[in-house]
């Protein structure tokens, strides 16, 4: 039932495009504190302690580290060129400065008291991977603040985790001397333990793929056996170094050059959604419906403040100096949700220090949920908005990133260009990139197969890829590496020549362009029959069946432009034909002068 309303969820946020955790959460309480409210003796009522026991606790920080392993193997060095400087002080300065003005606000605004606050300021220096990555894919961001966001999100997490058990140790631990000692210890074992094992675990995965001595079938749940050996090893030597460590080892994994690991992260990717879906909903349910009623407006300001002044402060502290401008350091500044890792840890030192706060500790948990749907409402909600105004994002974007620079295709460029539509061409072949310049539409010299390719290729405003080379093995692999940078439904590829595969698999490496007859041949055919690119404005006078009657197989249609500039890729599957008003762009042999020709 957990697995099954979390994956539900899932689905219907993508459907209403809103933030995941939001309907987690909802569904989470819902069939959780107000349905065991409503019906005590419901069967269907969520009970994780009574469902979990003894075990919750460690499937939770199991879950947890293999959620940021995931995060890990998706963080590429490469990426920190122009950003290390600032990452690394948001992580320290900033998480410093959240702490310091959370702590105080928990104070003097939720009434905590001085060793509560200083616990729970320490849990909201997280951020996290679960709803940062999801909120960056969204935005798409310019230049550096895309991945300065990832890379915070997800090594702020077993940071802020390591100073939120050790602020607890502090404050158990009562003097100064003894407080002082323990936490230089902890901090120790940390970097020995967590950051060591992590390298070594990492460096391990790295020799059993490189060297084939585990099957490829294996290669997943060997894989998996060894974040959890690692995590668990590290954890019970010092309390939360298994973040750490499970975190440098993708880290690790992701920057080693030796072993390829795409078919780990896809499996993992696949295994991070599943696990944040049944986390979300179990530790929503084990709130009681008295403590969220309990809350209060303080609650509400309290969750504002975290917005509008110390997020702010934070990433203005954080960025003295950099090379950010003004727009970047707001953007920065408007995006810091909660996520997983603090719903996690909130809970569990809740606990601990019950007996410390007796009934001041059971508010901790209420509080950072209220903060996790505070925080993620209104950084969902607005973090786009706000990216659009400064002109650093565009969350629909238009633009098209074409594989292959022959004439035809450089004259589609061209024409889209004139348009209005934002059009990249790459290719390995020099002159073809070279005329692509001379004609005015940017191109890239290289291969996107190459990493490096995609690293330095400027993807802002382009939200769909369309393989048009003549050899069918590169437009497939291209389709399927693209698949990882643009959505499924935004690859396209022309038709292999396979007529056969293509019925049985007609889109299981990206779309088709405009339909199977559509093969590079044919439009090369058609394209050079004194052809070219051609423009057709469409009205209730002419409308897409009359242009059919007259073009026939003299044309090949390939995009349709909306009148408020959406363009629609050509497809098969194409539900929604042209409409007047709409125009009609396509490859067609020059038998009819009226149209717009190159």
């Amino acid at each position: 039932m957990i697995l099954g309303l979390g994956v539900f969820a899932q689905v219907v946020a993508v459907k209403v495009k809103t933030p995941a955790i939001l309907l987690l959460l909802l569904i989470g309480i819902l069939v959780g504190p107000v349905l065991r409210a409503i019906m005590p003796d419901a069967a269907l009522a969520i009970r994780p302690d009574e469902l979990l026991g003894d075990l919750l606790t460690p499937i939770v920080g199991l879950s947890v580290g293999m959620i940021l392993y995931e995060g890990g193997l998706t963080l590429r060095f490469r990426e920190l060129r122009t950003g290390a400087k600032v990452i690394t002080m948001l992580v320290s300065v900033g998480a410093a400065v959240t702490w310091v003005l959370a702590s105080l606000a928990a104070v003097f605004i939720l009434k905590l008291p001085w060793g509560l606050a200083l616990v729970f300021g320490a849990i909201l220096t997280v951020s996290g991977p679960t709803v940062v990555t999801p909120l960056v894919r969204h935005m798409r961001p310019k230049g550096a603040t895309g991945s300065i966001l990832r890379w915070e999100g997800i090594v702020i997490d077993p940071i802020g985790a390591l100073l939120a058990v050790l602020v607890f140790e502090a404050v158990v631990a009562g003097g100064a001397q003894s407080a002082a000692s323990d936490v230089f210890y902890g901090v120790i074992n940390t970097i020995i333990w967590g950051g060591g094992l992590g390298l070594l675990a990492g460096w391990l995965m790295a020799l059993f793929i490189k060297n084939y001595l585990v099957p490829d079938y294996l290669q997943n749940a060997v894989s998996f056996g060894m974040v959890v050996v690692t995590f668990a090893v590290c954890d019970s030597i010092q309390k939360e170094a298994g973040l750490l460590a499970t975190t440098v080892m993708g880290v690790y994994l992701a920057n080693q050059k030796s072993a390829d690991i795409e078919h780990i992260l896809e499996f993992k990717e696949n295994l991070r959604v599943l696990l944040i879906s049944s986390l979300f909903v179990v530790l929503a349910a084990r709130l009681e419906l008295g403590d969220l009623q309990d809350l209060g407006i303080s609650a509400v300001f309290f969750v504002l403040l975290l917005i509008l002044v110390i997020r702010p402060i934070a990433v203005f502290f954080s960025t003295i100096k950099s090379r950010l401008n003004w727009r970047e350091k707001v953007l920065l500044s408007s995006v810091a949700p909660r996520g997983i890792v603090a719903a996690a840890i909130a809970p569990v030192l809740a606990y601990e220090l019950s007996d410390r706060y007796p009934g001041e500790a059971d508010r901790l948990a209420p509080l950072m949920f209220a903060v996790i749907i505070g925080t993620v409402m209104v950084y969902g909600l607005f973090s786009p908005i706000v990216a659009r105004m400064l002109k650093l994002a565009d969350t629909n974007p238009q633009g098209i990133l074409i594989l292959g620079g022959q004439p035809w295709a450089r004259a589609i460029g061209k024409k889209l260009k004139s348009l209005g539509v934002h059009v990249m061409i790459v290719d390995t072949n020099y002159s073809n990139t070279a005329a692509a310049w001379m004609d005015g539409v940017p191109a890239y010299h290289g291969s996107v197969l190459n990493d490096q390719a995609l690293d330095d290729i400027e993807l802002a405003g382009i939200g769909r890829f369309i393989a048009l080379t003549p050899n069918d093995q590169v437009n497939t692999l291209a389709a399927q590496k693209m698949v990882r940078h643009f959505e499924r439904a935004s690859v396209y590829r022309l038709p292999g020549r396979q007529a056969e595969e293509q019925e049985e698999h007609p889109e299981a490496e990206g779309r088709l362009l405009s339909g199977p007859d559509a093969s590079y041949r044919a439009l090369t055919a058609l394209f050079g029959k004194s052809g070219g690119v051609l423009v057709t404005d469409l009205t209730p006078e002419y409308t897409i069946e009359d242009f059919r009657k007259e073009r026939g197989e003299n044309a090949i249609p390939l995009f349709v432009l909306g009148e408020t500039g959406k363009l629609t890729v050509v497809s098969p599957k194409q539900a929604i034909p042209p409409q007047p008003g709409q125009r009609l762009i396509s490859i067609a042999s020059n038998v009819a002068q009226e149209e717009d020709e190159v």
